[in-house]
């Protein structure tokens, strides 16, 4: 009985020793406040602390602040912080860390809100310069739960804030680019159709349709790149037309259509959904 006792006070004591390590770990409260609840001394908790290489809250609300925004991973703040990689990786299960979280939440409301859509205009830089400070001060109530010190947050807050408008800048950029190109080959192929009509040459007919078949996938695949695919419908127009056994007449008519038509598209347009448009 006495064996037993004992074996039940050890228990007791190891689960109320991981209640405290959680309490310092897991929370922001002060040392008086844990041991308060815990009915122990602050010199225990000190010596617990001191002997378990426990870790405030103050350093793993550091380390999560730079996974949930610059998206570092576990084993690279494992290395620059000197921990355990799977102690490390035990905390952000327990503490529920996501990685990129805030910066994720960030690129798909916030950030579209502020930057609107200026990105294409002749004065970007001055632009994006105006600009930083609102996505810092955005960055920084998205991190004000985790109480962080000035000095870190304003380091987080300015590479975080750098990565961001780098990437809406890129991406923009990127959609610009794209649609140019289509642009551009269509235009090209109307010439040719209309140049052909002239000669009605029927190597050049052969030379059209193929030509028309490849600007209407780059349409088909600018569209998917530029929205997604969710949000592109493609629509095969002139469904039972044989475009083998078109005559230029015929090709000219449908390109001048195209001309006129609010579609984008070559021999198929793209109907693009209207709660959406090129950055």
């Amino acid at each position: 009985m006495e064996e037993e006792k004992k074996e039940n006070e050890n228990l007791s004591q190891i689960d109320i020793k991981r209640a405290v390590r959680e309490a310092y770990e897991d929370t922001l409260a002060t040392q008086a406040e844990i041991a308060a609840k815990f009915n122990i001394s602050r010199q225990t908790l000190n010596q617990w602390a001191k002997k378990g290489e426990w870790t405030s809250r103050k350093i793993f609300n550091e380390i999560r602040a730079m996974y949930e925004t610059l998206g570092m991973s576990i084993k690279e703040l494992a290395k620059k912080y000197n921990f355990n990689e799977n102690y490390l990786r035990y905390i952000k299960t327990r503490q529920a860390w996501i990685k990129r979280k805030i910066t994720k939440d960030l690129e798909e409301k916030e950030i579209k809100e502020i930057l609107g859509d200026k990105l294409t205009e002749k004065n970007m830089d001055l632009f994006l310069d105006t600009k930083k400070e609102e996505v810092k001060e955005v960055l920084k109530q998205s991190l004000n739960h985790l109480n962080l010190d000035p000095i870190v947050l304003e380091a987080i807050t300015e590479t975080t804030s750098d990565e961001l408008l780098l990437k809406a800048m890129n991406t923009a950029y990127i959609k610009k680019q794209i649609l140019f190109c289509a642009v551009v080959a269509r235009g090209e192929l109307i010439k040719m159709i209309k140049r052909a009509s002239l000669t009605n040459n029927e190597k050049d007919s052969a030379n059209i349709i193929v030509a028309a078949e490849k600007v209407s996938k780059l349409f088909i695949d600018a569209g998917v790149s530029l929205f997604g695919k969710d949000q592109i419908q493609v629509v095969e127009s002139h469904q039972n037309t044989n475009l083998a056994q078109m005559n230029m007449s015929d090709l000219l008519a449908l390109a001048n259509g195209s001309v006129d038509s609010e579609s984008v598209g070559g021999v198929g347009s793209v109907m693009i959904n209207e709660d959406n448009s090129v950055e």
